[in-house]
């Protein structure tokens, strides 16, 4: 096979992977309801774009401020129909953006003979196949949240990285600052990240190789940089603190929550970490092979973060990330194309099973699309009976998500929010009250009740009290 030949079969290749890779992604794209889990960054970004006040609503049913906020409010802006109406979709049109742009943003890390990752030519296109497939990486991309940002701002950390690696300048290092002072804007906790993986890049570059390639002057135009997009981020109002501290491990009998949770979510299925021990047994301690040797050293590293925090933290991108990257390096290392077939195939192939049982596991947890449009429209005609303005909503639930997944629909007409467990329901306008406790209502609140269910998700559903047109013009 020809050069040209063999550049055109890469290209179409990595074009149909985008294609899967976007397909897989447009799952909940058109969706009516916000999930509990999206709904305080969704309700976060509409602030930005939509004219409705936060102030009496619950704490943690919007949350704080970003970097990836705004964005995501600059996209809506620019997708917004003829009549400036702004649905979900326009939203999480950003997310599935970024997503897509991790995927078409592997190849940028290159060959290891130019300074780059990967061993042969079709090492990206078997990590790209990789992230098209990886569990944490398409439950992101189709639900709303920070995560595909921190992904996309990781990714581009480490092709910035290998820039520098292939041409050493006040350009690459300046670019390896903006892009670390991007992910401490969007999250401080990154901060422990970046601290952890200097140790790795120390250990795997060596002291030699950094002390001929980063000068003063670059070490101190990327911290410059760094802190200079973190100043401009606190002075815009969307730099939110100072990194949460470190808590010791709980120990739970709960799989989910804990390191086997890790080793077969994030690190796609475990296969990240087998392609961790291949990689540090390959790269050794061999000049020629630093990205080898960084991976091996910052995996564990970002692993033993990751039990520190909840769900992993802000560690859980790097382990997302960095798991696709090392597989495809690692079946880029066999020598012969057609064992790189066989073990690519076969990593693909388990891949894609894993994926599909684990997704679909966690979609069970929410309602589907015609359940979505049940809960909109009964929410929705909740919504226009109150005649008085400014609607007060009551979520007879602990959870502030909850709250937020319903405040979703009324984010533009719900002065007053209330989220909590209690027996006083007559406070408020619309009550959204669990299905099980219907029964348990008084005459007087249950000739309230409208027809209609509403599936938040996560085995939620509600029924809604509200009063009838007729009884709310009496009511005046």
């Amino acid at each position: 096979m020809g050069k040209k030949t063999r550049w055109i079969v890469q290209a179409v290749v990595f074009v149909a992977l985008l294609a899967a890779g976007a397909w897989v992604r447009l799952v909940h794209l058109n969706a009516p309801m916000a999930m509990p889990s999206e709904a305080p960054a969704l309700l976060a970004t509409a602030r930005e774009v939509e004219a409705f006040g936060t102030a009496q609503w619950p704490e943690g049913t919007v949350e704080r401020r970003s970097p990836f906020h705004v964005g995501a409010a600059w996209c809506a802006r620019f997708m917004e129909d003829a009549e400036g109406a702004h649905g979900a979709r326009s939203y999480r049109l950003f997310v599935f953006a970024l997503s897509v742009l991790v995927l078409a943003g592997i190849p940028a890390l290159g060959l290891r003979r130019r300074g780059g990752v990967f061993e042969t030519a079709d090492g990206p296109l078997w990590a790209v196949a990789f992230a098209v497939v990886s569990p944490a990486l398409v439950w992101h991309g189709q639900i709303f949240g920070e995560f595909s940002g921190q992904a996309f701002a990781f990714l581009c950390l480490l092709v910035a990285a290998r820039a520098y690696a292939q041409w050493p300048g006040y350009c690459a290092a300046a670019l390896v600052g903006a892009c670390s002072g991007l992910g401490v804007a969007v999250d401080p906790n990154v901060l422990w990240v970046l601290t952890l993986l200097l140790p790795a890049v120390a250990l795997g570059v060596g002291w030699t190789r950094l002390c001929l390639y980063w000068r003063t002057l670059h070490v101190l135009l990327a911290s410059v940089v760094a802190v200079g997009v973190c100043a401009a981020a606190y002075e815009l109002d969307l730099f939110w603190g100072l990194p949460d501290c470190p808590r010791l491990p709980e120990v739970s009998t709960d799989w989910v929550r804990g390191p086997a949770w890790r080793a077969i979510w994030l690190c796609e299925g475990g296969l990240g970490a087998l392609a961790w021990v291949g990689l540090t047994v390959w790269g050794g301690w061999k000049s020629s092979r630093r990205w080898a040797r960084l991976f091996s050293v910052a995996f564990p590293l970002c692993f033993a973060g990751s039990l520190f925090f909840e769900e992993g933290g802000a560690f859980a991108v790097p382990l997302a990330c960095l798991s696709p990257i090392m597989l495809g390096l690692a079946v880029s290392t066999v020598p012969a194309p057609w064992v790189r077939g066989v073990f690519g195939i076969a990593a693909a192939a388990f891949l894609t099973a894993w994926t599909t049982w684990a997704l679909s596991v966690a979609w069970r947890e929410f309602p589907p699309r015609a359940a979505q449009l049940e809960a909109a429209k009964t929410l929705a005609a909740a919504r226009d009976t109150p005649a008085r303005k400014g609607v007060r909503l009551r979520v007879v639930a602990e959870d502030p998500h909850l709250c937020a997944a319903a405040l979703w629909p009324l984010r533009k007409t719900t002065r007053r929010a209330v989220c909590g467990d209690s027996a006083v329901l007559d406070d408020a306008d619309i009550v959204l009250l669990d299905e099980g406790r219907v029964e348990t209502l008084p005459p007087n609140l249950r000739r309230l009740l409208r027809p209609g269910r509403v599936d938040l998700g996560e085995g939620h559903v509600f029924r809604v009290l509200a009063l009838t047109p007729a009884e709310s013009e009496e009511a005046l």
